[in-house]
């Protein structure tokens, strides 16, 4: 099996066998990185790298251990510190080049392309509606179970670095536990931008949740990154920005010291050099092969270089950046049914929802993303939805016409 060694100074690989011990790892480590026995010290813990006692890391001091017993498999990422000074020497590669003769452009970006990790995001916090993120994160943990996985655009802003999720949207989609297939409906997510942008709001990031498999050893694999960095490309097009300030946020479920399940929300932000990389189409197509799938490696079409060695495998951690969550409440609701999921919403779905507000103004009735989104199928987009938009975002009355109108659709006589 093939295990991902980080250190101080980058991502490296080893080989051992599917019966070996942490002595025979050590042993591995020693032949091909050249770093002595004596010198290491191991765990699965990332702390490691940054502690000035790495001697308190006792996980992996027991050289008889099995790296089976310490649940660490193929793929399995094992940090590594030393206290010494180490040259990685890169992958030589034998130059066919005639002398005198031109590179290419693309033969220059190949030899220079180096991915590191960012140390710093862009985005300084991603602040989710708690109203969106409950109903979001209900789901997928009390219907889903988290047996699949689910897939949501989030809609929001962005000021001074602070992304503020507002609403999310679910489109059409397929899943398994391991992938998912979104069948876009254009039509449709005209209508979410278009409600999105009349609010004042756009597309600020992706959610993604892992579906409950204990085998994963990423926070995001590479066909989830290549897609999130599309997106991230599309939008930072649309709306004349970069894309840096494009969150993923990933939704799993975790357990405590003492077994007990628990939904976990993390959240993410693009390194410049993932953004670069599909700007400039350096994605593989396909991004899983059944050896990897579980390593969250993204697979580029050119040579880059990680860890001082050329590679077309960049494990996905290179290009993420963890940023701090934080709740608010926002302007909307979140009581409407939610599009695309198994059960479809209805006009009676629209009636309880009015009803069940029927002490406020109207316009507060209607401020809910969702139901807009289902009124959108009935009433004309750039009249009708628009007129209703600026009640909503002003707090201003809705006309008797578009009430008796609205009344209509849901059966309320």
């Amino acid at each position: 099996m093939i295990l991902r060694l980080r250190s101080r100074d980058g991502m490296e690989r080893v080989e051992v066998s599917d019966t070996a011990t942490v002595g025979d790892l050590r042993i591995a480590i020693q032949a091909k990185l050249d770093v002595p026995v004596e010198k290491q010290t191991l765990s699965v813990n990332q702390a490691l790298l940054m502690s000035k006692n790495p001697a308190a890391f006792t996980d992996m001091t027991d050289a008889k251990a099995t790296l089976k017993k310490l649940n660490i498999a193929h793929g399995a990422m094992v940090y590594l510190k030393y206290d010494f000074e180490r040259t990685v020497e890169p992958v030589a590669k034998i130059n066919t080049v005639p002398f005198g003769a031109k590179m290419t452009m693309e033969d220059m970006l190949a030899t220079q392309t180096r991915i590191e990790p960012q140390e710093k995001a862009h985005c300084v916090s991603c602040s989710f509606d708690a109203n969106a993120a409950n109903i979001f994160q209900a789901y997928v943990h009390g219907t889903l179970q988290f047996a699949v996985e689910r897939v949501g655009f989030m809609f929001g802003t962005v000021d001074e670095g602070a992304v503020q999720v507002e609403f999310i949207y679910e489109p059409p989609q397929e899943a398994t536990a391991t992938s998912t297939m979104l069948m876009r409906d254009a039509q449709e997510e005209k209508a979410v931008g278009f409600i999105a942008a009349q609010l004042g709001f756009q597309q600020v990031g992706v959610v993604i949740t892992h579906s409950d498999n204990d085998d994963r050893e990423y926070h995001i694999s590479g066909k989830q990154v290549a897609m999130v960095a599309e997106m991230a490309k599309e939008c930072a097009e649309l709306h004349g920005e970069h894309g840096e300030h494009f969150v993923v946020a990933i939704v799993s479920l975790d357990e405590t010291e003492d077994e007990e399940k628990f939904v976990n929300i993390e959240a993410f932000a693009l390194s410049d050099q993932i953004v670069k990389l599909c700007k400039e189409g350096w994605f593989a197509e396909e991004q899983e092969t059944e050896n990897v799938e579980k390593m969250g490696l993204l697979h580029t079409n050119k040579d880059v270089i990680v860890a001082g060695k050329d590679t077309q495998e960049v494990d996905t951690d290179f290009l993420i950046i963890a940023v701090p969550i934080l709740d608010h409440q926002g302007m909307l609701e979140c009581k409407f049914p939610v599009e695309n999921r198994l059960i479809t919403s209805t006009s009676d779905d629209l009636k309880a929802c009015l009803r069940a507000n029927g002490s406020k103004a109207y316009c507060e009735r209607l401020s809910d993303f969702h139901l807009l989104l289902f009124l959108s199928r009935q009433l004309d987009l750039t009249t009708d939805i628009a007129l209703l938009l600026d009640a909503v975002l002003n707090k201003t009355a809705v006309s008797e016409g578009y009430q008796l109108i609205i009344d209509s659709i849901a059966g309320i006589m």
